[in-house]
């Protein structure tokens, strides 16, 4: 069984997990009791992914919490060479640098390119803080895809908030194509399908079937929010667009995976990221990767606040955007 390490204070609780890709498995409210974050459904008699590789598919892992997307999100072939599904580093046993009872501070170290994850999580108040810095460790340039990988719990009824100027999103995927094709521009909040008009801001429950995954433009207001109505609290997070100037967001209402293997996934995942593409080698060919030169850092921070209970819908909206 993996060793926990958990951080604590007067309002949160967070659990994390460092053999594990360095996951943040929970983040729960001390006030609430509400738990933020989507709980794995690997039963403890599957062993979680032991060889990491290449070829590994994200859904051998735990597929919950909060993980990494480096060098790229989906699998893809750079150089002649496999870079694997959702990067490196939810595979990998993550090395605890220092800790304390409100900060782990951990890194990886990737094996598709050559670089080096160093995380900071840190609790300030009612907010989670993850500081970050990829590095360079070869001695060749090395390009990359980031996305920071959050799996939020949800509910029916629980209401995705966006910036204003998100008034569209351009479509990267949806099941059966019930918002369209691959590189569509797609209404938000209101878009259209094959049956009418979707809400894309208002969780439906798993039984819906669906699984959309959507890019803003480039960002000028780095924050994103989660409202759970039922709950009236909310999670909001906000990044810095002059590093992450996208936002991709995952809306799975039991939808994947396709197969059906597995349990199918109800979830919210906003993913503030260095370039609206599901690979790197769409980066790459678009332009948008970033590159480092040997011994180069890219630094940047994400941060996920959690509102008082009992908040209105407008007051969290406020909130979110740093405005109340």
């Amino acid at each position: 069984m993996s060793t926990r390490m958990e951080l604590r204070n007067e309002h949160l609780c967070v659990e994390i997990v460092p053999a594990e890709g360095g996951r943040i498995s929970s983040l729960r409210c001390l006030n609430s009791g509400l738990e933020f974050l989507l709980q794995s459904t690997r039963q403890e008699t599957r062993p979680y992914l032991q060889k990491p590789g290449r070829e590994a598919s994200f859904a051998q892992g735990a597929v919950a919490g909060i993980e990494e997307c480096l060098p790229t999100v989906a699998c893809c072939q750079v150089d002649g060479q496999t870079i694997p599904d959702h990067g490196d580093f939810w595979q990998l046993p993550w090395e605890v640098l220092s800790s304390s009872p409100e900060h782990v501070h951990e890194a990886a170290d990737g094996f598709s390119q050559q670089l080096r994850y160093e995380k900071t999580v840190r609790l300030r108040n009612a907010a989670l803080w993850l500081e970050s810095r990829i590095t360079n460790t070869g001695v060749t340039e090395a390009c990359f895809l980031y996305a920071t990988h959050p799996l939020l719990a949800v509910e029916p009824g629980d209401r995705i908030v966006l910036p204003p100027e998100c008034r569209s999103l351009t479509l990267h995927e949806s099941r059966r194509e019930r918002l369209g094709r691959m590189g569509q521009r797609v209404g938000w909040p209101d878009a259209q399908s094959a049956h009418g008009e979707v809400k894309l801001d208002v969780l439906d429950g798993p039984a819906a079937r669906t699984a959309e995954m959507l890019y803003t433009d480039r960002l000028q207001e780095g924050w994103c929010g989660l409202y759970r109505d039922r709950r009236k609290q909310g999670i909001a997070l906000r990044f810095e667009t002059d590093r992450l100037p996208y936002l991709g967001l995952w809306i799975c209402c039991g939808g994947w995976p396709e197969d059906g293997e597995a349990p199918q996934q109800y979830a919210f995942a906003p993913e503030p990221a260095t370039a609206p593409c599901g690979s790197l080698e769409q980066a790459m060919r678009r332009g948008a990767a970033v590159t480092l030169k040997r011994g180069e850092s890219f630094s940047f921070s994400v941060t996920f606040r959690i509102s008082e209970p009992g908040i209105e819908f407008d007051s969290f909206r406020r909130f979110a955007a740093g405005v109340a």
